[in-house]
């Protein structure tokens, strides 16, 4: 009899522990999607205003390293980090892509990077996540979590279509190495 109480109580205690954890891991990973979608509309909405900043024509105009003028890089740039400064983003950016290679077309430039380098404009993305080219061949947006030299980011690419009809990606950063 106390064999069976014993085997009784161990079950009991088994059951509500996997309840328990079962519970835990559910809340868990709901609240993880429930902050992810928050921090994707974010995103969304971001990187979908920041064409608005531009001449209309810029990326239909994109199409070499020297056919911008440095001044309207300054301007794009000016405008970019302005918006970056009011706004929960780490970066926002536009990409174009030439002969199977992808250039940023207008970053945001912080001000140690531009001690760096005098342009930005078509600097190579060397290391462009393989969601961001699945966008430029899909046109359908991608959310995508990853971590390159600039840091750890949860980011958006929303394909988007020049009046001349040259696709490009409006894109906006989020630092989440606190997350």
């Amino acid at each position: 009899m106390y064999r069976k109480f014993r085997l009784y109580s161990l079950l009991c205690i088994l059951s509500y522990m996997t309840v328990v954890c079962l519970y835990a891991y559910y809340s868990y990973e709901t609240r993880k999607n429930e902050i992810t979608n928050l921090i994707d509309n974010r995103l969304y909405f971001g990187a979908s205003s920041i064409k608005y900043l531009f001449a209309e024509d810029f990326h239909d105009r994109c199409t070499s390293a020297d056919s911008i003028s440095f001044e309207e890089e300054m301007e794009n740039r000016r405008r970019l980090n302005g918006y970056v400064k009011t706004s929960p983003f780490k970066w926002v950016y536009t990409i174009i892509e030439k002969d199977g290679k992808y250039y940023f077309a207008a970053p945001t430039v912080s001000e140690e990077e531009a001690k760096q380098r005098k342009r930005w404009y078509y600097y190579p993305y060397d290391d462009i996540p393989a969601e961001f080219i699945e966008a430029f061949k899909t046109r359908k947006k991608t959310f995508v979590s990853y971590s390159d030299q600039w840091g750890h980011f949860r980011s958006v690419a929303i394909p988007e279509i020049s009046r001349n009809g040259r696709v490009y990606l409006s894109c906006a950063d989020l630092d989440i190495s606190s997350v």
